[in-house]
């Protein structure tokens, strides 16, 4: 009984010690920042506190910290749900990513740098991808249970799925100041046999809102943003003058070693609609996309007749896909600049070196 009349007893005191350690921390934590901020040296110190929060946009690891958060909100955390009914109706709609240009990001202009866009490009990128084509990603994740790719032998190609970018261009019109913010409106623009291509443009915050969200709270854009109502057609109204920048990237989707076509991705995702004869896939023995173009399919689809229904069917999808192979055609051209580089063939003007 003595014995274990003692056990509350050190238990107690146990209690009481790590109150006074805890209260002690506390008191040493917050005498730690008092001095930090009120002892010899506090306004250099409170000056380089601010200019990092002014620029947290650029500090180290910022960049990976907003990729991540992209993938992880839309593949993880806060799944996209967009109903089948209206799912290929979503195809070419933007995701709309806002941001800033803090001091860090301009020259000597004061301005957004020209090589900052393409540090923005990669996170608004990042939300489109991943918030459009997440079920898809899962399935090709799961390529074999899912069995939407197959190898020559017609079993299921093992590897990691990924996404990597093969090119970049932009165009400037307008500047963007300091700290003036700005969204970026990214889609899909088209695709072909090999690559996905996203158009991105650069807006001035807050002077076009679109008709309306298809996904709210909890989905692309995360709470706080609810249904709206824009005007009809109001994109032909849209100054010019607002926007600042328009860019064109492509994606090559790859499962393991092996390029996947953008269609199987995009038919995983329920974004495609009913078409004869299908939409390539890569479930024949050889692994190569199939089927060929149908005849019923050569015919050319007018703008016309595509915007002649409002039902997304495969005519419309197709037309709008052709609408940006257009765009795109230049684009792709540009690869046969590798051609270009002289190498040893020519002399130099001179070799300098960089800051290190």
């Amino acid at each position: 009984m003595a014995s274990g009349a003692r056990l509350p007893l050190k238990s107690l005191a146990f209690t009481v010690a790590l109150v006074l350690s805890v209260t002690g921390s506390r008191i040493s934590i917050r005498q730690a920042l008092l001095n930090t901020f009120t002892g010899p040296g506090s306004t250099s110190r409170i000056i380089a506190t601010l200019f990092v929060l002014a620029n947290l946009k650029n500090v180290p690891l910022a960049w990976h910290f907003r990729v991540f958060n992209a993938i992880f909100r839309h593949c993880l955390f806060s799944k996209p749900n967009i109903p089948s009914t209206i799912a290929p109706s979503t195809l070419f709609l933007p995701v709309i990513t806002t941001s800033q240009s803090p001091l860090m990001e301009c020259d000597y202009n004061f301005h957004k740098s020209n090589s900052t866009y393409f540090s923005d490009l990669d996170i608004t990128r990042s939300h489109l991808v991943c918030a459009l084509l997440q079920p898809g990603i899962e399935k090709l994740q799961h390529n074999k249970r899912e069995k939407l790719v197959l190898d020559k032998e017609g079993k299921p190609v093992l590897g990691r799925w990924s996404i990597m970018l093969g090119g970049v261009m932009c165009t400037f019109k307008r500047e963007i100041g300091m700290y003036q913010g700005y969204e970026m409106w990214s889609r899909v623009l088209c695709w072909d046999r090999k690559w996905l291509y996203v158009v991105t443009h650069f807006v001035k915050r807050g002077t076009v809102r679109p008709k309306a969200y298809i996904l709210t709270d909890g989905s692309w854009f995360g709470r706080g943003y609810k249904e709206v109502n824009g005007k009809a057609g109001a994109g032909a109204e849209v100054d010019e003058k607002a926007i600042f920048a328009s860019a064109i990237s492509k994606y090559v989707i790859k499962l393991g070693r092996l390029t996947v076509h953008p269609e199987v991705s995009l038919a995983a995702s329920g974004l495609l609609p009913a078409r004869p004869g299908g939409w390539a896939t890569m479930t024949g023995p050889s692994g190569e996309s199939t089927p060929e173009t149908l005849e019923v399919e050569k015919k050319e689809t007018t703008e016309s007749e595509s915007e002649s229904t409002t039902e997304w069917d495969w005519k419309r999808i197709d037309a709008q896909n052709k609408k940006g192979l257009a765009f795109v055609e230049h684009f792709a051209a540009l690869d046969g600049l590798h051609n270009e580089f002289s190498g040893s063939q020519t002399p130099a003007l001179g070799k300098y070196r960089d800051f290190l």
